[in-house]
């Protein structure tokens, strides 16, 4: 069974959050803008793989968005 997610985040600096973490993208997953937003699609095989890697990129995000803020 193949489960996917896809989630929009709105970002006041979509491009350098993503550009943060492009790095860690695996051939799973991938995350981009569109229109100021954050895009992630995550397509696994296994429910809690995705649950893993949303989890990932949404605590991921909340960082970059904080260490944004204070620079």
């Amino acid at each position: 069974m193949l489960c996917h997610a896809r989630l929009e985040i709105e970002s006041k600096d979509a491009e350098r959050v993503v550009k943060a973490l492009k790095p860690d993208d695996p051939e799973w997953c991938r995350c981009y803008t569109d229109d100021g937003k954050i895009v992630i699609i995550v397509e696994v095989e296994k429910v809690g793989t995705l649950l893993s890697a949303l989890d990932d990129y949404l605590m991921n995000i909340k960082m970059c968005e904080k260490i944004l803020e204070t620079l």
